[in-house]
């Protein structure tokens, strides 16, 4: 899920890589982690520097990498576990973590799209690049451990989570923990806030098409949304958020959805960049749905395998209320804003 303000682009982890046998006109396939990757409206191409170059808008498909386009800036900011990977347009040069590192390409924009070298990117992110010169693949292979949380208390999980690095905020560029968060707005509040980003998650992403009643699940949605504003997801479409809310109720039932959910988090994994973010690790299971393929589109958790457990980290998004509004439905103090994924799903024993 997206926040409105920030262009969200779901993409497929690319790279770039040295082909000097090939040309421009060379029919480029893509794989990531050996499966091949559909590119229906924008293909990757070899540039004049023999760099293989990919739309950006599929990374995290493939990663749960988060992307930003500061078009002001002409700058693609890509966000995978602790890492921060900028680009900027028509520039040879790429940013890992603040440290500048010289390229022998760009990314660029085609036809109202952004192209980003594929080497480079993927291996920035942790990723293995092999190029395939005889058949013209590109083959991304990504470090996906089977995650062992058997025997783990929740103490421990919590312990694990606030290990991973915050996120800044593009804008203010500050931090603050949950110390502080307390001190501000009082136990009390700061516990409130946390149910909202757990009950948030463990609501839209617990139910079963043949047990919800979808009009009592559309309003227990309700109420952690403004209703004056709207949400883009991973497919890219927006929508204003009862529109939101009634697709994916709809769709429910429609592709016969079952998934279960877990949101494991504390008061201790609030923290405030600007904005409220509640840490928490997602253990679920899908166990049914009849086209896998429209949820690996519609939202980046459903890219996942029919029946087995996965996990990861994500930080929930929730914006203060400034003042009551006056709409048609009841809303909370605090509203989601957006899932920021900290770490890659993964597959759980």
């Amino acid at each position: 899920m997206k926040k409105t303000v920030i262009l969200m682009v779901a993409v497929i982890m690319l790279t770039s890589i040295m082909v000097s046998t090939v040309t421009a006109e060379t029919n480029v396939t893509v794989t990531v982690q050996g499966e091949i990757v559909d590119f229906p409206d924008a293909r990757p191409f070899i540039d004049t520097n023999n760099r293989t170059l990919v739309p950006i808008r599929f990374i995290s498909e493939a990663l749960g990498a988060r992307v930003i386009w500061d078009g002001d800036h002409q700058q693609v900011t890509i966000t995978y576990e602790n890492k921060v990977v900028k680009l900027v347009i028509n520039k040879k040069e790429i940013s890992i973590n603040n440290q500048t590192q010289d390229m022998d390409t760009q990314a660029i924009l085609k036809d109202s799209r952004t192209y980003v070298p594929v080497r480079f990117v993927s291996e920035a992110m942790g990723a293995s690049v092999e190029w395939d010169n005889t058949n013209s693949i590109v083959s991304i292979t990504l470090e996906r451990d089977i995650v062992d949380l058997e025997g783990m208390t929740n103490e421990e999980i919590i312990q694990q989570l606030q290990e991973y690095p915050c996120i800044e905020n593009y804008f203010t560029n500050r931090i603050e923990n949950n110390e502080w968060m307390v001190d501000r707005y009082g136990e009390d509040k700061v516990k409130e806030f946390v149910e909202t980003g757990k009950n948030y998650m463990e609501t839209f992403y617990n139910v079963d098409y043949r047990t919800y009643n979808k009009a009592e699940y559309a309003q227990e949605l309700k109420w952690f949304f403004l209703e004056s504003s709207y949400w883009i997801g991973d497919d890219g479409i927006e929508r204003d958020n009862e529109d939101h809310i009634n697709y994916w109720a709809d769709m429910i039932t429609k592709k016969q959805i079952a998934i279960h959910t877990e949101f494991i988090t504390d008061e201790t994994c609030i923290y405030t960049n600007g904005d409220t973010m509640i840490r928490g690790r997602m253990n679920y299971i899908i166990e049914s749905c009849n086209d896998m393929e429209w949820l690996k589109n519609y939202t980046r958790y459903g890219n996942v395998e029919l029946g087995k457990k996965y996990t990861c980290v994500v930080d929930v998004e929730i914006a203060n209320l400034a003042r009551k509004p006056k709409e048609k439905w009841e809303t909370a103090e605090r509203l989601i804003c957006d899932e920021h994924f900290i770490t890659p799903i993964k597959e759980v024993k």
